[in-house]
């Protein structure tokens, strides 16, 4: 049995793990704790890639997009994270939706971590932006942001002419 654990996003947004009430029966959140519990600061680099290309998965686990769904950055001191999401996304069937995450070295990223409604049913592609944040005090290197899709409900979700933005210290 799958139980939310938690009042709402506000919540989910600061689980390092387990709530409280379930760390003690065991049962695991809905969703997984995001990366980042919060925070606020200026951003001194950014990253972009852009693409027109077409994606389409009628898989429910997530896979990653292919062109301008991953940027690769260095970070240069302790710092910020973060950025947004831009696509025109959309499924072939109306009842259906389209999923988002976003990664960093494969941690979710807050607010989009597994099962984020990027897209809602319908066939219109419109264009669809989130933001992300990723957290407060990432350590100085290498880092991957990656982009993934999903189908919410098994019909085609697609996403083309996107653009990933990266913000980092």
């Amino acid at each position: 049995m799958i139980r939310f654990c938690g009042a709402g996003l506000a919540t989910l947004v600061v689980l390092t793990g387990f709530s409280a009430s379930c760390a003690a029966t065991g049962t695991p959140p809905l969703r997984p704790a995001p990366a980042a519990s919060g925070g606020s600061c200026a951003f001194r680099s950014t990253e972009f890639a852009a693409a027109s290309s077409f994606d389409q998965s009628t898989s429910t686990s997530f896979v990653k997009l292919r062109e301008a769904g991953t940027v690769a950055f260095t970070q240069g001191k302790a710092g910020c994270v973060g950025g947004a999401f831009f696509a025109n996304a959309g499924s072939d069937d109306v009842a259906d939706h389209v999923l988002l995450q976003v990664l960093l070295d494969g941690a979710p990223c807050a607010p989009l971590f597994s099962g984020y409604i990027f897209a809602n049913s319908g066939q219109d592609f419109s264009s669809h932006s989130t933001g992300f944040f990723c957290g407060a005090r990432i350590a100085p290197g290498k880092h991957t942001i990656q982009v993934q899709f999903a189908s919410g409900l098994g019909g085609n979700a697609e996403i083309f002419q996107r653009t990933l933005r990266v913000d980092h210290e």
